[in-house]
């Protein structure tokens, strides 16, 4: 069983916002709340490994408004992190007055498989 979990917990993807500077404006980027973690099975047949890169529009409630795939490694997986990053939920942008607005990220989402 506890064989089993580290396997599994070995094919979850990671993922993180890309670091970019800050637009002028802008005092705090957005932040991650919750992205969920969906595996990608080209991944655990050891077909594909690497980063999707997603361009990721956070609207000013924190809620995702859309999502654009940059690049892709194959095998559904770009897929399967956009649908990931539509269920997401951010702290949004913070402008310099202090007014929360919609802001597009880079965020990469990793599909790595450990031995």
């Amino acid at each position: 069983m506890l064989r089993r979990l580290a396997v599994i917990l070995a094919l979850m993807p990671l993922a993180c916002a890309t670091a970019r500077p800050r637009p002028p404006g802008i005092r705090d980027m957005p932040a991650a709340v919750s992205v969920p973690m969906h595996p990608c099975p080209a991944v655990a047949n050891g077909e594909v490994e690497g980063s999707v890169v997603l361009a990721v529009l956070v609207g000013s409630s924190g809620k995702v408004e859309s999502v654009r795939i940059e690049h892709d490694i194959g095998g559904g997986c770009g897929e399967i992190a956009a649908a990931a990053l539509r269920e997401a939920v951010f702290r949004p942008a913070i402008a310099d007055d202090g007014r929360a607005v919609s802001l597009e990220i880079r965020y990469q989402y990793e599909f790595r498989r450990e031995n």
